[in-house]
Formats: C-alpha cells, structure tokens, sequence
C-alpha cells in the first residue's frame, strides 16, 4: 500500500545552512499493518509524516501510495481520492481546527467527499468520542484533549484507508489516553503513529520503524524485539542516563524513556 524508496528530504534554514532531515529512508507498508516511528526529536518523524500525507515532497527518492507516484504533478490528479485514503492528525490540534462549532468541524470533510445523510453521520461519531455535548462548541474554547478528539473525529469520519498520527498522545490525560488505544484497536484502517512514550508504543503497533539522530532508517522490523535491544536503543538514543544515590553510594545507569499510563 505504501512504499517510500531512498527518501531524502531537507532545507535551508534561514541563514541559509543546509538542514538534513531524511537520509536515504527506504521501507514498505501492506494494508492493515499497525506502525510505530520512533526516533528522538529532529530525527525527522513529522517530516516523513509530513511526505506520507502529500504536505511536502521528498528532495530525492520516490514515495508511491498503492502503487502510484505521489510527487507535486501527480498530487493535482489524485487530490480529491488521496485526500480521503491517507489522513494526518498533527500534534498540534489548533492548526487542524477552523470551523465555528464542533459540528462544522466534522461534517466539513463528511460535505466535501459527497457523503450522504451527513447530519446522521456527524451524531453517530460524536456519540463514538463522547463529543455530543460540545457540538454547537466552538472547537477554541475546549482542552488540549477534546481538541485532539475533535480532530480526529473529522478524520475517521471520511473513513479513510491509513490514519498518520504524530504524536497522539502529547495532549491527553491518562483516562483519555486509554480510550484512544481502545479506539485505535478497533480500527480497520491502517496506521502509523509517532511517539515518545516506549511503554505505550506496543499498545499502538506490532512494528516498529526507527530514525537515528542522523535521520537514517536504523531499524524495521518487529517492535518487541527492538525494545528489548538495549545496543540499539543507545544508538537511536532513546535511552536516558542519570545518578541514583543509595546512601553514601552514587552511580548511573541507562533508563527507558517511558511514561506509565
């Protein structure tokens, strides 16, 4: 469904340095996997992201959805059917949210791809998020939370084909956070999904993609396996090190970064 071959991606940044961001990025995805990306800030997550939504395109190398070219020309042709099949829920709600009210919001995409019985379909999924009582809300005056619900109300509602997720988590509280992995397992749509939390990246995936802090692909294969690969984890520095004291003795050792939930 998804092939991304020797992806190379970066900028100039305003004084005019060369700021690498994909390093020769190669993988595949089949419909119906469930994908983690890891990788420390600056490794470049948002940016494939960013490629695998058609936002940006790669500097060099080809990204092909269902075996098709997707590149600035061929992105004009393929818009409106794109559009629908892939989705991104950024980490930031506030840049996806426009409309007056948080029934607006969902029926926008419902509207757009010619769905019928629109009303019926925005109850039903408001119902689903537990949105009900905020759709006359404007979405501005809700939480970090029930922006994000909001958000990706809207998305699943055109009942895409992959749903792209950068960082789902960072704006939810741990009851929130639980519904969503509850959620995301009754899905029949294929995801990949960004995250720092280690301690919740298997309840989002079996797979795991990782980017070294030199924006390579170091790692795709099995996410247990990659958990519990201490060398590895070191190289994609997603382990932190600090002192402990126990009386008068003080040492360091590497910790996961995880959080519980």
């Amino acid at each position: 469904m998804i092939e991304a071959d020797g992806l190379f991606f970066e900028y100039d940044d305003f004084r005019g340095r060369v700021k690498k961001l994909l390093c020769d990025v190669s993988f595949k995805v089949e419909k119906g996997e469930r994908v983690v990306l890891l990788g420390i800030n600056g490794s470049g997550k948002s940016t494939l992201l960013k490629i695998l939504n058609g936002l940006i395109f790669p500097k060099e190398g080809v990204y092909r959805f269902k075996g098709e070219e997707i590149n600035k020309k061929s992105i004009k042709k393929l818009s409106k059917e794109f559009r629908k099949d892939v989705v991104f829920l950024m980490q930031d709600p506030n840049s996806m949210l426009f409309n007056a009210t948080v029934r607006e919001e969902i029926a926008f995409g419902l509207q757009a791809f010619g769905f019928e019985d629109v009303d019926d379909r925005v109850g039903e999924i408001a119902k689903r998020f537990n949105l009900e009582k905020f759709l006359d809300t404007p979405p501005f005056y809700l939480s970090g939370g029930e922006k994000q619900k909001v958000a990706l109300a809207a998305l699943l509602a055109i009942e895409p084909k992959v749903l792209l997720m950068d960082e789902p988590t960072s704006q939810l509280d741990p009851p929130t956070t639980g519904w969503l992995v509850d959620l995301l397992s009754e899905l029949d749509v294929t995801t990949i999904i960004s995250t720092h939390n280690l301690s919740l990246a298997s309840e989002l995936g079996q797979r795991a993609l990782v980017l070294s802090p030199e924006h390579k692909l170091l790692y795709d294969g099995a996410l247990e396996t990659f958990l519990n690969d201490l060398e590895r984890l070191k190289e994609a520095k997603l382990l932190h090190k600090h002192r402990h004291k126990h009386g008068e003795v003080e040492h360091s050792h590497f910790h996961i970064h995880s959080w519980k939930i």
